[in-house]
C-alpha cells in the first residue's frame, strides 16, 4: 500500500538515498542535468527547510517518490518531482504534484510552475491532468492554484493526518507481511521457524 506524507529534516538520509537511486535518465529529468553522486549529496545538504515543503510517497518504509515545492517571487511556487522507476506510470507523480500544489496554495501562492526537460512527457501530462497549461517551447508547465482559504488548509491537515495513520498501520503490518511471505504453502512451523 502506498501512502504519502510530508518530509522533514530527519528524513534527509532517505531523500538523499532516493536521489542517489535514480537512474541517469531520471536524474537528468529531475535536475535538468546529469548530476553525479557528490553533487546530489551537496544538493541534499543545502536544503533550506524553512523555504520548502517536501512530500514523499512511501511503499512500506521505502521512499519511492518526492515532490519539492519552493516559493519563488511574484506569488509563484516551483515544484520538482521524482519517482522511482518501478513506480512511474502508476499515478504517483501526479499525486505528489497535486499535494505539493495544494500545499503551495495554502501558503498563498497563486501559480505552481514545473520546469521539465525537453522530451519529457510526464510533467506536461501531469500538469494538464490537474488543469494546468503547458508551454512546450519553453518546457514549462503552470497550474493555477485556488485562493488560499481555511477549507484548503483543513483538507491538507486531514490528508496529513490520514497519511500518518496509514504509515503507522503499514509499519505495524510490516513484520506480519514479512513472516507470511517467508512461509511457503505447505510449510510447517516449529517454534516460529518456517521449514520448507
Amino acid at each position: 500500500m502506498l501512502y504519502y506524507r510530508k518530509l522533514f529534516s530527519a528524513d534527509a538520509p532517505r531523500i538523499e538515498a532516493h536521489f542517489l537511486d535514480l537512474s541517469p535518465e531520471d536524474r537528468r529529468r529531475r535536475f535538468h542535468s546529469l548530476l553525479g553522486d557528490d553533487a546530489i549529496r551537496a544538493y541534499c545538504r543545502g536544503f533550506d527547510w524553512s523555504e520548502r515543503a517536501v512530500i514523499g510517497a512511501f511503499d512500506l518504509d521505502r521512499l519511492v517518490g518526492i515532490a519539492e515545492c519552493v516559493r519563488v517571487a511574484d506569488g509563484n511556487a516551483e515544484i520538482a518531482v521524482s519517482v522511482d522507476a518501478r513506480w512511474q506510470h502508476h499515478g504517483v507523480g501526479r499525486e505528489l504534484v497535486r499535494r505539493a500544489a495544494a500545499s503551495a496554495a495554502n501558503s498563498g501562492a497563486a501559480t505552481a510552475v514545473l520546469d521539465y526537460a525537453p522530451g519529457d512527457t510526464s510533467i506536461p501530462h501531469i500538469a494538464r491532468s490537474l488543469g494546468g497549461d503547458v508551454d512546450g517551447t519553453r518546457s514549462v508547465a503552470q497550474i493555477a492554484l485556488p485562493a488560499h482559504d481555511a477549507a484548503g488548509q483543513i483538507e491538507e491537515l486531514i490528508e496529513d493526518f490520514g497519511a500518518a495513520l496509514a504509515g503507522a498501520f503499514e509499519a505495524a503490518l510490516w513484520p506480519w507481511r514479512f513472516a507470511a511471505a517467508a512461509i511457503a504453502p505447505g510449510a510447517t512451523i516449529d517454534l516460529g521457524v518456517a521449514e520448507r
